[in-house]
């Protein structure tokens, strides 16, 4: 028979180890918790492209050139990279996926800009991989010297999505060497 002082520390020992396993069970969550927040794609960051080897989801070419290359992501968190933004349009149309955000680069820094912020250049003049002639531009004055520069029409996000989607955007010329 175990001593009232037996029982008691067995007692004891019993609600350290619970409380031990509570503890251990809590900071178990917190740590996953806190990996699974840092490691999920960030809806409003824009994407990272491997230049030379990730492939445009339109056309299935190698996206070499950072100028021309354009992406969007989805509401869910997909990303989608494209060689140059007449196939980031072409694609979406088809395709009518619910956009969070769509990215562009800069035509002479080649910074990501957000696509509805960018200003958009159809010129002639400007030799894209897809033969469209679509830039993008940070801002007005970039998309005002650019139409200077060689001739076009400088548009907002919507005219160019409206454009793109009456087909009046340059050709899809898969003959370009990159």
């Amino acid at each position: 028979m175990k001593t009232i002082r037996e029982e008691r520390l067995e007692r004891e020992e019993r609600t350290w180890t619970v409380r031990l396993t509570a503890y251990c069970l809590l900071l178990t969550v917190y740590i996953l918790l806190t990996l699974a927040s840092c490691s999920g794609n960030n809806l409003d960051a824009p994407p990272e492209i491997a230049y030379g080897r990730d492939i445009c989801a339109e056309c299935g070419m190698i996206i070499s050139e950072p100028r021309f290359a354009a992406s969007y992501t989805t509401k869910t968190g997909d990303v989608r990279l494209f060689e140059s933004i007449e196939d980031m349009l072409m694609y979406h149309i088809e395709h009518q996926e619910d956009v969070h955000l769509f990215w562009v680069h800069d035509y002479h820094t080649e910074k990501w800009v957000r696509g509805d912020e960018a200003v958009y250049v159809l010129s002639e003049a400007i030799v894209t991989p897809m033969g469209g002639g679509v830039v993008a531009a940070v801002d007005k004055a970039a998309a005002d010297a650019l139409v200077t520069e060689g001739g076009g029409t400088a548009v907002n996000f919507e005219q160019l999505l409206t454009l793109a989607k009456a087909g009046m955007l340059g050709g899809h010329d898969h003959s370009i060497s990159h």
